[in-house]
């Protein structure tokens, strides 16, 4: 089902992380009105009768009780909204907070946990712990939603490892989905300081590649969906964006490099691939087919022998 994305830039944050800048990230300079969102959904129900509803930005279940059911209540009187989903942080996430989701029929919670190490969450200035994330994720999944996790790479104080063990805790946790964002370091925010005062540096395209491709091999090897892979800027904003693997390709060039690291891991004398995907694939020889095999394996099982190969190297030495 196709989104709508209603922003609300800083709605429900209580604190400011080191690498946010929700307006220069979008170019939505405030929350808009319930007459915005009205406008916002008659656009899309030119195209469609069947939406999802997605409230990003912001920290939706930070808001107020009472503004959480209006936002909510308003946007179930749309016909051509079939279900929603909504953004949030760990340490906005308990069981009344979601029983008012569950009543308006909220069925995605994106929770931005960003990293589930804890020198990485203080030096982000998250504000929480990696078992506070983890107890947030795990109430979501026994209170029926479905839990997608937004994980950043390249956050101060992280480095591969501390990426694998991430995505090792995020699977541990029941994600069904998962968001990966290379850290970008926007102009004025207390990451760019940082960067100018040699506390951080960033991450490359290169190094974002190779990092990333590592943890779908991950995900997608052990049933979790990675669904984003970057973050879109939009093209008018990247002037904004002073350093960082910023790169609109930037998924396409980590599915090619998962795929090549397969390849390499498994060394397969046939490969099928649907023909929506031959694109990942550079310099082999494949076959067109309904579903990808590797020989004898599956996508997910090919995924799984080269994630595996890739926490043992990481992990084990």
């Amino acid at each position: 089902m196709k989104i709508i994305p209603v922003f609300l830039p800083y709605a429900g944050c209580k604190r400011r992380c080191v690498f946010c800048d929700q307006i220069k990230a979008t170019g939505q300079t405030k929350v808009p009105s319930l007459d915005d969102i009205a406008r916002i959904i008659e656009e899309y129900s030119r195209t469609s009768n069947e939406y999802e509803l997605g409230f990003y930005g912001g920290t939706f279940t930070g808001l107020s009780e009472e503004k959480m059911e209006e936002y909510l209540r308003f946007v179930k009187r749309f016909p051509v909204v079939k279900s929603i989903r909504v953004s949030t942080r760990p340490d906005e996430i308990n069981e009344r907070k979601l029983k008012i989701l569950k009543k308006y029929g909220v069925n995605v919670i994106e929770i931005g946990v960003q990293s589930f190490l804890d020198e990485v969450l203080e030096r982000s200035k998250r504000g929480y712990t990696s078992e506070e994330a983890e107890r947030a994720c795990k109430l979501i999944k026994k209170n029926g939603f479905v839990l997608s996790v937004h994980l950043m790479v390249g956050l101060p104080g992280s480095d591969r490892r501390g990426e694998i063990l991430s995505a090792l805790r995020t699977v541990e946790c029941g994600a069904d989905m998962v968001r990966i964002h290379p850290t970008l370091v926007f102009e004025g925010t207390e990451l760019h300081r940082m960067m100018e005062e040699g506390e951080y540096t960033p991450l490359n395209v290169e190094e974002a590649v190779d990092i990333c491709s590592d943890l779908v091999c991950i995900f997608e090897g052990w049933g979790t969906k990675v669904i984003r892979i970057g973050y879109h800027v939009p093209v008018e904003l990247r002037k904004y964006v002073v350093a960082g693997p910023l790169d609109p390709s930037l998924g396409d060039s980590v599915r090619k490099t998962t795929m090549k690291k397969v390849i390499e891991r498994l060394k397969p004398s046939r490969i099928v691939v649907p023909e929506n995907y031959l694109v990942w694939f550079e310099g082999a020889e494949l076959e067109v087919g309904d579903e990808f095999r590797f020989d004898d394996l599956s996508y997910a099982d090919a995924l799984f022998f080269t994630g595996k190969e890739v926490v043992e190297r990481w992990l084990n030495g």
